[in-house]
This record gives structure tokens, C-alpha cells and sequence, in this order.
């Protein structure tokens, strides 16, 4: 009987325990619900492309000001919303050769500790720096560490390929902004130009240099005098937005099967 009815007590308390316990669990998850983990700072970025960038950062509440239908956002005009965002905003990221963004920032009366200058190039040595030290700045090293893995990835991949189309025998006269990338593809850089229109003596000098790949810039193309029948022509983006392309992942992806290396 004394045995019964000690089962019984610790059958009792082990239901207790149990109920304990679900009840802290169940308090903890409604905490969590009414605390969710901080998004981070609210960042307004002048274009897709510095807004791709603090993205890959770690940045999670980035609001793009210049339309991404834009084909060189640089050239926007603001509109008085932009100068609310910008107002209310933690920080304002922008490149430093967007127009807008100096007018806005006077315009809003930003203070300078709320702007940050991000280095846009798309080559993806100089990426892994330049998004590495903007993680720095804004204290997201973690999230910056997850996208690097997703880089390495891609630039194993993309190197892969360009080896094995030989890059290194194609003669190329490249786009001014592209011209890190290209070398960084192995390419057999010959010539640079742009990013003004060509000058006959520039033309002149291209063509006496006999490239078989021209790669021009789509946001301010300045090479279609170069395009011929006997030589590839292609025209890369360094903005997200064109063929459905968002990060910068998806840009280095867009650009490489343009140069037909997938």
C-alpha cells in the first residue's frame, strides 16, 4: 500500500514538473513572439547596387531611392518622399558619385554621422573588401561571413569556367567600370575605354590592337563603334535590376553568361 501510494506522489509531481515546464516554454515563446530579434538599422541606399551591397553586408531593412528601371540610376532626381525616408532613416548609404544624394542630404539636413560611403566594384576580390569593411562599420560580421562562403563559392565556379574557355588568349578592349572584372575573368585586357564616348584617335588605337571581345557598360554604353561582325560585343551591368537580377550574386552570374562562360 505504502508502495502505491508513493508511485502515486511521483507520478504527481513528474505532472507538475511536465506542466511547469510547458508553461515556462510556452511563456518564453510568447516573449519571443512580442519580442521578436532586432531587425537591424533602417538604411535608405541611393541605388540597387549600394543597397546589394549593404544586403551582403547583413543590412536587412535597405529602401532603394532611385528606381531600379532606371538604366543609369546615378542621373535620378529625387522626389520629396525620398527626403522623408532619408530624414527618418538610421543611415544613408550611398556610392559618392550620385548627384542626388548630396542635394537630398542638404535638402533633408542629414548629419554626417548618419552617412556612410560604400566603394562599388564589381570584381569579386575587390567586393570581399569593400563589403567586408562596410560589415565592419555597421558591426554585421556574422551575416558578412555567411555571404563571403556564398562568394568563394561563385568565384571558384566562375574561374573554373574561364579557365577552361582559355580567357587568357581573348584578346578584350573593356568598358572603363569593368576592367577590374575582366582581369579578374583572366581576360587579356588590350585597351580601356570610355567611360566618355570614343574619339577617333581612341577608335583607331582599339582597332590597331585587334580585340575579338568587347565589353561595353549597358548603364552608359560607350563602345558600339567597336561592335562588328568579326568580334563579340556585350554589354554587362553593374546595377541589380536588369533581367531579374536583385543581389550582386545574381549581377556576377547575369555577367558571366553574357561573356558566354556558363
Amino acid at each position: 500500500m505504502m508502495k502505491k501510494k508513493v508511485t502515486n506522489v511521483l507520478v504527481i509531481m513528474l505532472l507538475l514538473l511536465t506542466a511547469s515546464s510547458f508553461g515556462v516554454f510556452a511563456q518564453a515563446a510568447h516573449e519571443l513572439a512580442e519580442n521578436p530579434e532586432p531587425a537591424g538599422p533602417v538604411a535608405v541606399a541611393s541605388t540597387s547596387w549600394v543597397a546589394a551591397m549593404a544586403e551582403a553586408a547583413g543590412l536587412k531593412q535597405v529602401t532603394v531611392l532611385a528606381p531600379v528601371e532606371l538604366k543609369h540610376p546615378p542621373e535620378y532626381d529625387f522626389r520629396p518622399s525620398d527626403v522623408m525616408r532619408a530624414a527618418t532613416a538610421d543611415i544613408v548609404l550611398w556610392a559618392g558619385y550620385e548627384a542626388f544624394v548630396k542635394e537630398l542630404v542638404a535638402a533633408a539636413d542629414i548629419d554626417a554621422e548618419k552617412i556612410i560611403l560604400v566603394s562599388t566594384n564589381n570584381a569579386p576580390d575587390v567586393l570581399r573588401k569593400s563589403v567586408g569593411a562596410l560589415a565592419e562599420s555597421l558591426g554585421t560580421k556574422e551575416a558578412y561571413a555567411v555571404w563571403t562562403r556564398q562568394l568563394t563559392e561563385f568565384e571558384q565556379e566562375a574561374l573554373t569556367l574561364a579557365k577552361q574557355h582559355q580567357t587568357d588568349k581573348i584578346r578584350v578592349a573593356v568598358q572603363f567600370h569593368h576592367q577590374q572584372f575582366a582581369r579578374w575573368l583572366g581576360y587579356d585586357v588590350v585597351s580601356v575605354f570610355g567611360p566618355n564616348e570614343l574619339t577617333i584617335g581612341q577608335l583607331q588605337d582599339i582597332e590597331s590592337k585587334n580585340p575579338s571581345l568587347i565589353i561595353d557598360n549597358w548603364h552608359n554604353p560607350s563602345g558600339q563603334m567597336l561592335a562588328t561582325n568579326h568580334r563579340t560585343y556585350v554589354q554587362l551591368i553593374n546595377f541589380p535590376g536588369l533581367g531579374e537580377t536583385k543581389s550582386l550574386l545574381d549581377v556576377l552570374r547575369y555577367n558571366i553568361r553574357l561573356l558566354g562562360l556558363y
